[in-house]
């Protein structure tokens, strides 16, 4: 609220009922104003705005100006408050800061912390339309989580932002554009699981001026307006103002009111200061303790403080306790308004008193450290446990000893691998394991420390084989692998195997594991003789019990099938071949044959298996490896034919000789053309002359035997001559040969008519053109003939 004027309390701290007085401490105080006297105040006072402050806390109030109020107590819920304090400054203009926690745990635990202000929220005080930002920054453990609240219950108004700056690390509440409804105290809030802590400030609001044109203002000057003479009807409106006023200026401050009893006004200020309340009040002083040695001694007090901030420490003697360097001798603790004081591993060299000063007060009291003498507080007792367990044994002290003993048959046992020395953190209890006891650990284990003795036998019981897991029937095919595996409850075990009552040996067929406690047999590459009972039998040391597991093996005949069957192959002869089928299984062996007969040792050929998959490999192909080859396996059987498969091919030197020599026939005669070629498969022969094949006609034969390609054209014209191509072709190639048929005949009469150039008697000169056709050889001559 924001009230404007002089206020006077409605109730008088006499009037307070003894109930009411002794709450004050405890919640928070109300003032309230009267409206009547709130314009004398505005005549009286400078500040225009005064904000006060309800706290759930007893309220101290240190300004400039100090006030005092006494008022109603107004009653909270049953929440274990902390101590609170509340700090009001004043200047210009009144601002309020207060300071209060809600605890919700009695112990903190390690590592975790309440809610704590870094950076505390600041009261504001601005001109009206201006802004207002309230910073906080905070820690604590678990991380808090910050709210902002007013005091008046109201929302925050309408446009204002809460965030969190991530650069500055503060939780921001930010006002624009004030008005007189936004004054207020205004509450940062913080909790974690462990208390809520509270922070109040005021935002108080002036009056805002209208900026006045320079230029108009030295227009206005005039004459100084008189002092008006302050005027204050109350008397204990004086006071109050007499509170914030050093004692050199009453006199002058009265005569300013009107007020001419400054020494009456002086000595009711004095009472009226006396009735302040206590800063500090003692709900629980401290009180002796008395502790067993090597335990822990805990002094603890409840106080009420009005400033969080005072000033506290521990002493023993006269001395202060130097918390930072005791090694976790000493360590304080608040949790809401009490405050302890442990000490660790108390001894006589901590007896004595102990002081806690806190402010003005001190609180003391002793510390007594009983020494009771030492004592078994639980004896060794007989232990029986089976081999290769862990056998524990534990005895518990009265107070700690430094030198002690564990013993085994007389022989005092050191910490390693075997033995296990704990003693716990208090250094009351002492614990020995025996960790894979055996038989050799079996007797006498005794306690010495401090002067006493305690002991008690160790039983090792032998532990029967078990099997934790037995052998399983096994059904296998041929040519695999068979598992057998165990598991025993023992790992130090001797075991052998066993074949239909026959003791069996490790061998390339049987290999034997044993690790730990899992034994196996493999059978490796296994036959139908392989099939039968099979036993494994396990003793140990000193135990003269055989245990045993059995189990059956079955193996069965292996079939296959064809994945992928052979094809047939044709090769070049010295080029190598291949025939390769794939079965379905790749434990299953096969074998080969050619044209019917089984390959055992056949030079050139290869046999080779790749799990599923069986290869003949013949490494030059010739004519002796050529026939009818089959793989045959239990259950699959596959074949395919091998044959050469040469390119057409005909001699160079061959070809060479068509090329240079033609073939010349007459006309009327027989043209036999012969071609030597060689090929496997024969291949397809086609004639061509000048570009066009050449087909069978009446004149015209097409031969072809294994080796040579034949051409005959009888009753040869003077058209049959031409280029003439043979052409070879088949899957594995082709080959082509050139020659020329010249078929001679009478050369043609020249062309056209003669032609006489020059007649006379000496001579006469002709001329004519070549004919048309030679006659297939050049033209020698010609005879001119007269008719």
């Amino acid at each position: 609220r924001r009230v404007h004027g002089s206020s006077s309390l409605l109730q008088s701290s006499e009037e307070l009922t003894d109930a009411s007085q002794r709450s004050v401490s405890k919640q928070c105080l109300s003032v309230v104003f009267s409206a009547r006297k709130r314009k004398a105040l505005i005549n009286s006072v400078t500040c225009k705005n005064i904000k006060v402050i309800m706290a759930t806390s007893a309220l101290q109030m240190k300004t400039q100006v100090r006030k005092h109020y006494s008022s109603a107590v107004s009653t909270s819920s049953s929440v274990e408050h902390m101590t609170q304090a509340t700090k009001i400054t004043e200047e210009k203009s009144s601002s309020v800061e207060s300071f209060s926690m809600v605890s919700r745990s009695v112990e903190i635990p390690a590592g975790e912390s309440i809610p704590e202000f870094m950076v505390k929220p600041q009261p504001l005080t601005a001109p009206e339309g201006d802004k207002a930002i309230f910073r906080a920054k905070v820690t604590g453990n678990p991380k808090p989580s910050v709210t902002w609240k007013r005091e008046s219950g109201l929302p925050l108004k309408e446009g204002s932002k809460v965030f969190f700056d991530s650069i500055n690390k503060e939780y921001v509440l930010k006002l624009e554009n004030l008005t007189g409804g936004d004054a207020d105290l205004y509450k940062c809030i913080v909790s974690n699981r462990h208390a809520d802590i509270i922070y109040t400030v005021s935002l108080v609001l002036t009056e805002g001026h209208e900026k006045m044109d320079f230029k108009k203002m030295l227009k206005k000057r005039g004459l100084p307006t008189p002092k008006k003479v302050k005027k204050v009807i109350d008397e204990k409106e004086m006071l109050e103002i007499l509170s914030d006023v050093p004692k050199k200026d009453f006199e002058k401050v009265c005569m300013e009111y009107g007020f001419t009893d400054f020494r009456g006004l002086l000595k009711k200020l004095k009472e009226m200061k006396k009735k302040e309340v206590e800063m500090i009040k003692i709900l629980k002083p401290l009180e002796d303790v008395s502790a067993k040695a090597d335990s822990t001694a805990i002094f603890d007090c409840i106080l009420e403080l009005r400033d969080a901030n005072v000033k506290m420490m521990w002493l023993k003697g006269d001395e202060p306790l130097r918390l930072q360097y005791c090694l976790g001798k000493y360590e304080t603790k608040q949790i809401g308004t009490k405050f302890l004081l442990y000490i660790a591993s108390v001894n006589k060299a901590d007896i004595g008193a102990y002081s806690f000063v806190i402010g003005d007060k001190v609180l003391s009291a002793n510390l007594h450290v009983i020494d009771e003498p030492l004592q078994f507080l639980s004896d060794l007792k007989p232990m029986k446990v089976n081999e290769r367990q862990t056998a524990v044994l534990e005895i518990r002290l009265s107070k700690k000893v430094s030198n002690f003993v564990w013993k085994l048959n007389g022989k005092e046992l050191k910490r390693d691998d075997k033995y296990e020395i704990i003693t716990s953190e208090d250094g009351l209890t002492h614990t020995l394991k025996i960790k894979d006891a055996r038989l050799s650990d079996m007797g006498k284990v005794s306690f010495e420390g401090g002067g006493l003795l305690t002991e008690t036998e160790l039983f090792i019981q032998r532990t029967p084989i078990k099997f934790v897991r037995n052998l399983k029937n096994v059904r296998v095919k041929e040519k695999s692998k068979a598992c057998l595996e165990c598991e025993l409850t023992s790992k130090d075990v001797v075991l052998k195997w066993m074949k239909n009552g026959k003791v069996i040996g490790k061998s390339q067929k049987f290999t034997m594991i044993h690790e730990g406690k899992t034994a196996e047999l493999i059978i490796d590459d296994t036959e139908l003789s392989d099939s039968g009972e099979y036993m494994v039998v396990a003793t140990q040391e000193s135990d003269p019990t055989e245990y045993y597991s059995s189990c059956n093996v079955t193996v069965e005949e292996r079939f296959a099938t064809v994945k992928s069957g052979l094809s047939d192959v044709q090769a070049a002869t010295g080029d190598p071949a291949e025939l390769c089928v794939v079965l379905n299984d790749e434990k299953v062996e096969g074998v080969w044959l050619k044209d019917g007969k089984e390959i055992t040792d056949m030079r050139g050929i290869q046999i080779v298996k790749q799990g599923a998959v069986h290869k003949l490999i013949i490494d030059k192909m010739g004519e002796e490896y050529e026939g009818k080859y089959t793989f045959r396996a239990k259950g699959a059987e596959s074949e395919a034919t091998v044959s050469t498969a040469d390119p057409p091919f005909i001699d160079p030197s061959f070809l060479e000789a068509l090329a240079a020599h033609p073939i010349t026939v007459k006309a009327g005669q027989t043209a036999l053309i012969k071609v030597p070629f060689k090929a496997k498969p024969l291949p397809k022969v086609t004639w061509f002359k000048d570009g066009i094949e050449v087909t069978e006609e009446k004149r015209v034969t097409l031969e072809r035997s294994h080796d040579q390609a034949m051409l005959t054209i009888t009753k040869c014209m003077r058209e049959d001559t031409g280029n003439i191509m043979l052409r070879l072709k088949s899957d594995c190639g082709s080959a082509t040969a050139q020659l020329f048929l010249n078929v001679i005949d009478k050369p043609k009469p020249p062309q056209g008519k003669v032609e006489f150039l020059e007649t006379s008697g000496k001579c006469i000169k002709m001329k004519w053109k070549a004919p048309k056709d030679n006659g297939g050889k050049q033209v020698t001559h010609f005879i001119i003939e007269r008719r």
